[in-house]
């Protein structure tokens, strides 16, 4: 016993590792996911080009084409998930050496269960994504910063300025977010020569991709609004932050009754966080950049759904700032600590039942739905997706090149549905749309009035269905009547 709380990685390693590595298809594939399965594919010089003309950077997909070629005999979507889950171990066992062991034994035994159960964590380590080598590169940079701020060294401005570049080369949110918490760290310490050197060396070793990362910026600054939830900018914040800390605290699956319960977890969280931010301020002057400048340049790109993934890189800083407030308050911290370990454990379970997802596209059974349009339609009968709200990308991967599959936001899909109503050949047409219109142009209701009209009989299966607080939440937001199920597939026949 002695030994484990002196090695506590020795217990808590296995148990994640069974957890990140256990049926890692239980869920389908999600856009980026599919995204990334088919790039794999492609020669070195096929997958840049096509990294570079959709806003991402090289390192993780890079890092991912050699994973998938090492001989393990693995399916291919298993050995690319299975990636993740190693890139989390490794950000486990670098918090635990660079951030925890500051903590003493007590709290590094809070800080290291409270990562092991999380559900957040849970979530993003099986999926095929950079989220957790962005998690790994922020808990190791955010160390190097600190590190080179109290010890002025060669060597460490060097692993510093090489740490920035790599953070740029995985991902341009957290590499311009650790870039700018480093700028300002050293200058907080009046140390501008430094700083002005560390930004050099980084500008150097980033110029092969510059232009891409030029262009992405553009491209960010004249991005429209993401879809808001509650329709205004202003209203919306709250909301991505909230969305963002049940993430961070509970994770994404919880029951309406334990989600009502774990909004004050959420809160007494924040507090002790708030504390333990005051106890440690160079921590805290080290996530308050980063955490704003990622929250902005992710707000402007995504759906509150889709953030707490992309701010993954802040998990550590925000779990030690927790734990540190939780030692100094030991009575609120206890309660707060076995509070988010009792939901983290409800969290895990909904999670491995595919139950209670409060993202409901994480859980569209696409797989299945693939497979039931294969067996249920001939090849030349189209699959119609309402793209602004569906996973196109991951249900045209999950069919292969076994079905035409049509995009609602083509302008030219309109004329080649009539065209294929006017084909009596075609017998079968599928429409896989949201069951809440959001489109300005109203896309889903025209298309399903124009097969409805066709005469064509239509037989509906929904999935993704709403709880009771998801509906009235709808309701308070103006969604009136509120939609029982995310989303529905259609199958019209003749």
């Amino acid at each position: 016993m002695t030994w484990l709380r002196r090695h506590p990685l020795a217990a808590f390693l296995p148990f994640q590792a069974l957890m990140y590595f256990w049926n890692l298809k239980l869920l389908s594939p999600w856009s980026d996911e599919a995204y990334a399965f088919q790039t794999m594919h492609l020669p070195v010089g096929s997958l840049l080009n096509s990294l570079a003309h959709d806003f991402h950077p090289p390192g993780y997909y890079l890092l991912l084409y050699g994973w998938l070629r090492l001989p393990f005999g693995l399916d291919w979507e298993v050995q690319a998930r299975a990636f993740s889950g190693v890139c989390a171990l490794v950000a486990f066992a670098a918090a635990d050496r660079l951030w925890a062991s500051r903590l003493g034994e007590r709290g590094r035994i809070c800080f290291l269960a409270l990562w092991s159960v999380s559900p957040c964590l849970l979530l993003y380590a099986r999926m095929c994504h950079s989220f957790c080598l962005q998690l790994l590169v922020g808990t190791v940079v955010a160390a190097l910063i600190m590190r080179f701020a109290d010890e002025r060294s060669n060597r460490n401005g060097v692993w510093l300025a090489a740490g920035l570049t790599a953070a740029l080369y995985i991902h341009y949110v957290p590499g311009i977010a650790l870039l700018a918490a480093a700028n300002l760290f050293l200058l907080r310490k009046r140390r501008l020569r430094d700083a002005l050197a560390v930004d050099l060396a980084v500008a150097v070793a980033y110029l092969p991709w510059g232009w891409w990362l030029f262009r992405a910026l553009k491209a960010w600054s004249s991005h429209p609004p993401n879809y808001f939830l509650t329709g205004s900018v202003i209203a919306e914040v709250p909301v991505r932050l909230a969305y963002w800390a049940m993430s961070f605290v509970i994770g994404e699956a919880q029951p309406d009754a334990l989600l009502i319960i774990g909004a004050g977890v959420v809160l007494l969280v924040g507090g002790l966080a708030v504390a333990g931010a005051r106890r440690n301020r160079p921590v805290a002057w080290l996530v308050a950049p980063m955490a704003l400048i990622g929250f902005v340049g992710i707000a402007r790109w995504v759906a509150y759904p889709f953030l707490p993934a992309r701010m993954l890189f802040l998990f550590p800083l925000l779990l030690l700032l927790f734990v540190e407030g939780a030692l100094a308050h030991r009575r609120a911290g206890n309660i707060a600590i076995w509070s988010v370990m009792a939901l983290s454990v409800s969290g895990v379970w909904c999670y491995s039942h595919r139950i209670d997802f409060r993202n409901k596209q994480y859980i569209m059974p696409l797989r299945e739905i693939a497979a039931e349009i294969r067996e249920h339609s001939a090849h030349d009968a189209p699959v119609l997706v309402d793209t602004p709200n569906s996973d196109i990308v991951a249900l045209s991967y999950c069919l292969g090149n076994s079905r035409r599959v049509l995009d609602t936001r083509d302008p030219e899909t309109e004329q080649a549905i009539a065209a294929v109503l006017a084909d009596p050949r075609v017998r079968t047409i599928w429409f896989l749309r949201s069951t809440h219109d959001v489109t300005p142009q109203k896309l889903d209701n025209r298309f399903e009035a124009q097969l409805r009209g066709s005469g064509m009989k239509a037989n509906v299966q929904q999935f993704g269905k709403f709880s009771a607080l998801e509906r009235s939440a709808m309701r308070i937001v103006g969604i009136n009547p509120p939609p029982g199920y995310f989303q529905e597939l259609l199958k019209f026949e003749r």
